[in-house]
């Protein structure tokens, strides 16, 4: 079994879970059957057979799209459950659109066969995730769609937490790593902050649970529309950076947002080469001439503000994932970064640099976003940081021209 899914598994049943490898019954060794059971057989027969031995829960997940390359477990035994589990599988590039379409048109058919690569989870009783389900919702039979996130060092689990109907009850993130719990600490503080201000409550999610769990941290936030958010900017986005403004603004010294620019800057420099180098201390230097003497309307940011964050619903913007948030930085990052995010990996260019460089002043802003949007890039580590990165250093070119 791949480790990414045993740890996810791992998190969704608590400290107490082992891992066993079925014997030719389909039956764990005896030494395992008072634990919870990771167990890489999704069958409804080896379900059975467990249930013989006193696991009368059991989870089914079919590892997507395959063990080797898994994103998603995705649940099975309900028809209802696992056609809306799709909806935790956000996708935006074409390949990923048709890998989904394909598995959407399957199961309107009820055709399971697909889900060869099959795991189980195992238990005797509820496992400590449900009980806290049950608590919150009322749910008692809840099930659970798990997206596995980045390989990075701020990797989590995000299960999409279901009634047996299918309705969506809400998100669960548990951290796979100590960079993660801190960003989901971060997130879980950010969004009871925001919560305070009636006119974004419409556009955020509301912190259903927050605490320790085992070693880590839980976040267990409320659900949304399920229209995915558009790729294109337009009115929606517009509206929700509007009550982002109107929740809470300053007027920042452009000095400041300089010197700390700076400070980040050059802490990377070790990472970077002498290019790299020269176009940051170049960017700085246009900045500190732009923004000296002059105010910057700074606010909320969300610091992630892209297409696969978002959803939509009659016009209205929901939007996810505050681990990144921030409450003073310049208002016009989040537009720029939208717009940075779907042509760095969506491909899609609509001229729309002109917009963010028609003064000195929104260049200069433009230039201190470049700069520090390379930062939680590196520090990521992520196998798409190079092109990101080498995205930015284009733009960060072309802007100093």
């Amino acid at each position: 079994m791949s480790d990414p899914v045993k740890r996810a598994l791992e998190q969704i049943a608590g400290p107490s879970v082992k891992s066993a490898t079925p014997e030719g019954n389909g039956q764990p060794s005896n030494r395992l059957l008072a634990q919870p059971l990771i167990l890489e057989a999704g069958s409804r027969g080896a379900a059975r057979k467990l249930a013989t031995q006193g696991f009368t829960r059991c989870h089914r997940f079919s590892v997507v799209p395959s063990r080797h390359a898994a994103r998603w477990l995705l649940p099975l035994g309900s028809s209802a459950v696992t056609k809306q589990s799709l909806d935790i599988c956000a996708v935006y590039s074409p390949r990923a659109r048709a890998m989904k379409d394909f598995l959407s048109a399957f199961m309107k058919l009820s055709w399971l066969g697909w889900a060869q690569s099959g795991v189980a989870l195992a238990s005797k009783g509820p496992l400590p995730l449900e009980v806290l389900v049950a608590e919150v919702t009322g749910e008692t039979a809840p099930a659970f769609a798990l997206s596995l996130g980045s390989p990075d060092r701020f990797r989590k689990v995000t299960a999409q937490v279901m009634r047996p109907t299918g309705e969506i009850l809400g998100y669960i993130k548990l951290p796979l790593t100590e960079g993660a719990t801190e960003r989901v600490r971060h997130e879980a503080a950010r969004l009871a902050s925001l919560w305070g201000f009636a006119d974004l409550r419409r556009h955020i999610p509301r912190v259903l649970h927050a605490g320790e769990w085992g070693d880590s941290y839980i976040l267990f936030q409320s659900s949304g529309p399920a229209g995915s958010g558009p790729t294109e900017f337009g009115r929606a986005h517009e509206e929700f950076l509007l009550a982002l403004r109107s929740a809470h603004q300053v007027e920042k010294p452009g000095s400041v947002l300089v010197e700390e620019a700076a400070r980040s800057w050059r802490q990377l420099q070790p990472l970077l080469n002498s290019e790299w180098t020269e176009l940051g201390e170049k960017a700085l230097e246009r900045a500190r001439q732009a923004l000296t003497g002059r105010k910057v309307s700074c606010g909320i940011s969300h610091g992630d503000f892209a297409p696969w964050n978002t959803r939509m619903e009659d016009g209205r913007l929901f939007v996810y994932d505050w681990e990144s948030a921030a409450w003073e930085a310049p208002l016009e990052w989040d537009r720029i970064h939208f717009h940075v995010q779907v042509s760095s990996l969506l491909g899609r260019t609509n001229g729309w640099v002109g917009h963010f460089e028609r003064t000195p002043k929104e260049k200069a802003v433009f230039l201190l976003y470049l700069l520090n949007s390379l930062r939680p890039i590196l520090k990521e580590g992520a196998a798409l940081k190079y092109e990101r990165a080498k995205f930015r250093k284009q733009l960060l070119a072309a802007v100093l021209r």
